[in-house]
Formats: C-alpha cells, sequence, structure tokens
C-alpha cells in the first residue's frame, strides 16, 4: 500500500481481502482508496484481480493487466491470484509525494559511481533556495544527514511554477537524474525532471533561517526544533547510541526485559517520585481516612502509584529465572534541581548478570560503552564531527581514546588515596 500501516491494519486488511476473494463472480476491481481503522490510504490507481491461475495461462494475465509484482497464495490449486501493477507517480493521487523509488539524501552521498544518471525521487524539506534566470538551485534536507542536496531546476521543465513556490521549511517532493556536481562539498547533485510543493510554508514568519539559533530561542519553537543541526544531530546519534545498545546486549546473550513504567515500588529511596494518580484534582473532593489522610484505596491502583525511578527491582528478578537481562527504558525523578545535571525524565540501560563478581560487571560495562561509542564514531561521523567544531574541541579525540585504551580501573581504597 506504500503506507506504514499497523498490525491490526494488515489483520484487517486481510479479511477484507479474504471476503473478496470468497466471490467466484469478482473478476476485476479498480482500487483508489481504501479506510482501514479510520484511517485512509491513497493506493492510486491500481488493478486488483482474483482468478485461478495456472503455469499456462499466467504470463498471458500478466501481459494483459500490464502487472509489475504479483502475489499468489499456496494454499490451494489451482491458485488464486492477486496483483497490482505499480502506478506511474503522477497518476497516483498523492503524486510525487507519495511515489515509490525514493531515495535518502543520505543513500545517494554514500552511493558509488554508479549512481549517476539513475532516475531517484528526493523528499525532504527546503533549506535555501536561489533562483537564477532560467533555473534555480534548492538545497533539500531529509533528516537522514546533516547536509542536504542539491537540487537543479531547469526553468524549461512543465513543474517549474512549483519551484517558484517553494520557500525555506516548505516540503517539496523531487524527481529527478543524480549527476556529478561540479561544486565544493559534495560528490553528486540532481538534475531534476519534475518538482511537486507538498508542504508551503510562510517564508516570511518562518522562524529557522540560515544562521545559528541559540538552544534557549529554539525551546521556545519545539515543534520545528528537530530541523536545525543541532538537534537533528543529536538525534541521529542518540537512535545510533540506542541500536548499538541493543546489537550489543544481543551478542551478549542478554534478554530485553521491559520493566514497569507505573510502579508502586521505590526502587532505589533517595529521592521524589512524580505521583500517578486519577484522584480528583479539587481539594475538596479529594477521599479522606478516618485519620484525614488521604485515601489511595479509592485511587486507580488502590494504593499510591509512581512513574518509576529504575527498572532495577525488575531486572533482578528476571535474572534471577532468565540469567543475563537488560533494561532500558524511561526513569523519572521528581527532584526540583535547575541544573544541567539533574533530569526529571531520561532513559537508563541497567543490566542485571547472574552467577557474574564484580570483574564479570566491569568488564561487561567496559565492552558496552567502548561498543555504543564505536558504532556512533562510524555511522554518526558527520554530527560528531559538528559538535566537535561548535560544542566540544576535545570531543573527538577524547572519543578515540576512549575506544582505544583500556578503562583504568581502582579499588576503593586507592580512589580514596589519590583524591588525598
Amino acid at each position: 500500500l506504500e503506507a506504514a500501516m499497523s498490525f491490526r491494519s494488515w489483520w484487517t486488511l486481510g479479511i477484507l481481502f479474504a471476503a473478496f476473494m470468497a466471490s467466484p463472480a469478482a473478476s476485476f476491481m479498480s482500487v483508489t482508496s481504501v479506510p482501514l481503522l479510520g484511517r485512509r490510504f491513497s493506493l492510486g490507481a491500481r488493478a486488483v484481480i482474483p482468478r485461478f491461475v495456472t503455469s499456462a495461462n499466467r504470463p498471458a494475465i500478466l501481459k494483459e493487466a500490464g502487472l509489475s509484482r504479483s502475489f499468489v497464495s499456496q494454499r490451494s490449486s489451482p491458485k488464486y491470484f492477486c496483483s497490482a501493477a505499480a502506478p506511474d507517480a503522477e497518476a497516483t493521487s498523492g503524486g510525487l509525494a507519495l511515489a515509490s523509488g525514493r531515495k535518502k539524501v543520505k543513500q545517494i552521498f554514500e552511493a558509488s559511481e554508479d549512481i549517476v544518471g539513475q532516475e531517484v525521487v528526493v523528499k525532504g524539506w527546503v533549506r535555501t533556495k536561489r533562483s537564477q534566470k532560467s533555473f534555480s538551485f534548492i538545497e533539500v534536507n531529509d533528516g537522514s544527514t546533516q547536509k542536504g542536496i542539491q537540487i537543479v531546476a531547469n526553468s524549461e521543465i512543465e513543474t517549474y511554477a512549483e519551484v517558484d513556490k517553494l520557500v525555506t521549511g516548505s516540503a517539496v517532493a523531487v524527481r529527478g537524474t543524480v549527476v556529478e556536481s561540479p561544486g565544493k562539498g559534495q560528490k553528486f547533485e540532481v538534475k531534476a525532471s519534475a518538482v511537486e510543493l507538498v508542504g508551503d510554508c510562510s517564508g516570511s514568519e518562518y522562524p529557522l533561517q540560515k544562521k545559528r539559533h541559540t538552544l534557549e530561542f529554539l525551546r521556545g519553537i519545539a515543534h520545528l526544533r528537530p530541523r536545525t543541526n543541532t538537534l537533528a544531530s543529536v538525534s541521529r546519534v542518540r537512535s545510533a547510541l540506542a541500536q548499538a545498545t541493543h546489537d550489543f546486549f544481543k551478542e551478549q546473550g542478554f534478554l530485553y526485559l521491559q520493566s514497569p513504567i507505573v510502579t508502586a515500588s521505590d526502587c532505589e529511596g533517595a529521592g521524589e517520585m512524580f505521583r500517578v494518580t486519577t484522584l480528583p484534582t479539587e481539594v475538596a473532593k479529594i477521599p479522606k481516612t478516618k485519620d484525614g489522610e488521604i485515601d489511595f484505596s479509592k485511587d486507580f491502583f488502590g494504593k499510591p502509584a509512581f512513574l518509576t525511578v529504575s527498572g532495577q527491582l525488575s531486572g533482578e528478578t528476571y535474572a534471577c529465572a532468565l540469567g543475563d537481562v537488560y533494561t532500558f527504558g524511561p526513569t523519572f525523578r521528581a527532584e526540583n534541581s535547575q541544573t544541567s545535571r539533574h533530569l526529571a525524565e531520561f532513559w537508563m540501560i541497567e543490566p542485571e548478570m547472574a552467577f557474574a563478581d564484580l570483574e564479570a560487571v566491569i568488564d561487561n560495562a567496559e565492552r558496552f560503552v567502548k561498543h555504543v561509542v564505536k558504532h556512533a564514531m562510524d555511522t554518526c561521523p558527520e554530527d560528531l564531527a559538528f559538535f566537535n567544531s561548535f560544542y566540544d574541541k576535545t570531543l573527538l579525540k577524547r572519543l578515540q581514546a576512549l575506544v582505544d585504551k583500556p578503562f583504568a580501573r581502582v579499588s576503593y581504597t586507592e580512589a580514596i588515596a589519590l583524591l588525598q
């Protein structure tokens, strides 16, 4: 369907498809859109043909319908056949915005020379546009990498009127051919054959311009700040670290444990917790006991409940049954401290190992940190170089040393002696 669907949506589609296939009278159906669980996904002009298929008539059916993809049920003989013809992008109700053949900007930049001459579809957001008399240069970024790709749109293309509408922040889809770029700092660019304005934007009011903005300013436009270099780079590095975390523990034979977020347990007992309650917000309506205390038996869980501060208790319980486990999820602390070292919400990784001593735990921790840092350095070099240039000039040097050198290990006694 060329759209992301939930498991339930596919399940519903399966029922609809089975019911349709059960009708022997049906031989052809042209579909433009199908409602699924309250959502409508555009299919464009597609031919769906259920028929009895044999090895003899299959080529003729494919040729007759001009079909490019087929799905054959193996449950019966002769087999049922259902196929969907891949529509041209312009024939779909979504135009280029929903066209197939999309290439992420990162994929283009990382491709070999063989990509030159290939037709691609690029979809993203306009960062800058420079127009000349007979052509325009458009920088499009899709979030896959820090740099945007340059689109060269000649005024002779049929959809050049769309180019005139583009401003910084506009959502755009471009079909074109990858060519070698004569400009500095980029290997490839795209020569556009079609351009479509997907989402308009008021250029005069769009708050993100091609300059550096303070983090405090970005806090006031939270819906747009992921488009900035800083927040986008943080998101990509964080994603890489999370993926590397799961990969590492999987390789080490750990099981991933999803510990509860709402709990009645104060795992650490060293700080304040966020309370979760359905009791009335009006003080006069809060139920009380005979002693004048809040009557939590009237609450949703029948007792006080909180947002978790740690998954450790769950981890310890499961480690005593499953061996090595780890939790990786959100945790919350209600410490009203306004420093950069105190967070109300953060994600915490907590491994629990059975039949292990302190040395085994230390070894595991060192391997883990080295693994995730190296993965981030390998997959997000541009993002880390950006941080190294604008936030911490020693970042890359320190990260490389962390990966290359063994961790120093000292006992508590030695540590105290060093501090003294």
